[in-house]
């Protein structure tokens, strides 16, 4: 029984038919991919845990998230040229072992370093090899509408890890963050014992040099990118705070980090062109150069970006002002989950014709609106109608666009070169989360201490007042949690009253003013699509063989 293979970028090299291979391994690459999704559910989950049991602040927790995501998205790519060296089922054992191991740390970590510096760290070494390898080994095993239809699957796999937070927060409100990631241990050791059931890859000849030189040009600049833009709230843009460790010249490290990371970046294309000559280049020239791959990374890449900027914003805002509680909060992801599940894996299947580059731009669009009726739903102490429906529709433009981002980058390459793409997409997609998170955490952490400052000195509240409650202004908190601390600033009850009333005001004011800047930012991604490679089935298609199927 054969299948038609898909219309791809021309000079594209496919067979008219192949057969059909088994969906079998699929299973557990989906099971690995639930895996990797749920970790970072998990993540944004603990919150509340991570206070009580150890110690942690909002920017400790920013930090944990923050690092996860800095890591994977700078050796990604490293992972995925791992995963085609070794060959991709290896990879992707290793990758789950070493994440068994980072939740089992996580579980046991008797301070927020250990978790954060340890578990963490393991972990996101062990996602850089898992999620190349799933992408790789779908893009190796399945062609045509098969592979169509496996990307979709996998999309699928990761929406449906959005429904965890309904069983992961009721352990959570019941016995902590630490079951909750023994839990996690468990799953990821019945992962790694399935792994047999997916077929070997093969692997290049032995002479074949690993770029060592692309991989460190490349950990480091996009390291230093990243770490740079993570750190602007709390480090400062220009002039140095608090929490800055050390300046450049009396300014902060901050600007200076990513300058040095967008030069590095630079050196990647030279180094790269040196690394193709001699094989097996970190990043091969086609990645770069076609307008089909670079489009099709913007597509993989802004959903993750407002998946890392709604995770920051809109899951503390529920848990520590408005009181939701973990298990109320994985509820709440219903909402996005499932139409991000239904959408991801079953439009390939259902709707085979249907224009996959119209379903990729009504997704954005979307996306751009939940983001705004998000603005419209949040309330100075609490929450409205429309901040709900923008969750949900942006179930619906995540589903839509992560149903065929993945297999626009792979049909835009050769098969091999799309056997290797599971890195860079991987790369796409955390470092979309890291700068999801990193920016819209500094936007709402600046724009909430500004306007404290502002509202508290119209409000009245003695200058000494206002400077002394600055530090905590800049925090998400629930009202009576922050009129608790004003007695610390010797604030009299009216006083206390006119801090709390600018506290509040400040937070949702920052909220809609970032949820409205994340939805202008969708918009403007819209320009990086027009170049998207087609890859709807044509309407035309008959059997491919007596007896077949439509393909």
């Amino acid at each position: 029984m054969a299948t038609t293979v898909l219309a791809a970028a021309p000079g594209i090299g496919q067979s008219p038919a192949i057969e059909k291979a088994s969906y079998v391994p699929l299973a557990v690459l989906a099971l690995a991919q639930i895996g990797t999704s749920s970790d970072g559910a998990a993540m944004n989950l603990a919150t509340a845990s991570l206070v009580a049991g150890l110690g942690a602040t909002l920017d400790d927790i920013q930090v944990a998230t923050a690092l996860f995501s800095l890591i994977a998205g700078a050796f990604m790519i490293a992972g995925g040229l791992i995963g085609v060296t070794i060959g991709l089922r290896r990879a992707l054992g290793i990758g789950l072992g070493m994440a068994l191991a980072g939740e089992l740390i996580a579980a046991l970590s008797p301070t927020i370093a250990v978790f954060t510096w340890g578990g963490r760290v393991v972990m996101a070494l062990g996602a850089c090899l898992i999620t190349p390898a799933v992408l790789g080994l779908v893009a190796a095993l399945y062609q045509g509408r098969q592979r169509a239809i496996a990307f979709g699957t996998i999309a699928g796999a990761a929406a449906l890890s959005t429904l965890s937070p309904l069983a992961l927060g009721a352990v959570m409100d019941q016995a902590g963050f630490r079951l909750t990631f023994a839990i996690m241990t468990a799953y990821f050791a019945l992962v790694l014992c399935c792994t047999r059931l997916v077929p070997r890859t093969p692997t290049p000849d032995a002479h074949t040099r690993f770029d060592v030189a692309g991989t460190a040009v490349a950990a480091l600049g996009l390291g230093l990118v990243l770490l740079g833009v993570s750190h602007l709230s709390d480090w400062g843009i220009i002039a140095p705070q608090k929490l800055c460790p050390f300046t450049l010249f009396g300014i902060a490290p901050t600007l200076p980090a990513i300058a040095a990371g967008l030069v590095l970046l630079g050196l990647l294309v030279p180094t790269e062109r040196r690394a193709e000559r001699r094989g097996n280049p970190l990043i091969p020239t086609a990645f770069v150069t076609s307008p089909g791959v670079r489009a099709g990374l913007a597509a993989v890449f802004v959903p993750f970006f407002y998946m890392g900027a709604v995770g920051i914003l809109a899951t503390p805002y529920l848990q520590l002002v408005t009181g939701f509680t973990a298990l109320q909060t994985g509820l709440l992801s219903l909402l996005s989950g499932i139409p991000m599940f239904l959408l991801a894996t079953f439009l390939p299947k259902l709707a085979p014709h249907l224009s996959s580059r119209l379903i990729i731009r009504v997704g954005f669009v979307a996306l751009a609106g939940a983001s705004a009726l998000m603005a419209l739903g949040v309330q100075q102490h609490g929450v409205a109608l429309p901040l709900f429906c923008g969750m949900a529709l942006g179930g619906f433009g995540v589903g839509a666009v992560n149903s065929q981002a993945n297999n626009a980058v792979a049909c835009s390459v050769s098969r091999e070169e799309a056997e290797q793409s599971g890195g860079i997409q991987g790369a796409a997609r955390s470092i979309g989360l890291a700068l999801g998170t990193a920016l819209a955490g500094t936007c709402l952490l600046l724009v909430m201490a500004g306007g404290f400052t502002t509202l508290a000195t119209e409000n009245g509240v003695h200058q000494d007042r206002v400077a002394a409650a600055t530090d905590q202004a800049s925090a998400l908190m629930a009202d009576d949690a922050f009129e608790a601390l004003t007695g610390q600033w010797g604030a009299d009850a009216d006083q206390a009253a006119k801090l709390v009333e600018a506290k509040s005001a400040a937070q949702a004011n920052a909220m809609r003013l970032t949820f409205g800047a994340l939805a202008c930012v969708v918009l403007i991604s819209l320009v990086a699509t027009r170049n998207l490679v087609e890859t709807a089935a044509p309407k035309t298609e008959r059997k491919s063989a007596p007896g077949g199927t439509k393909a």
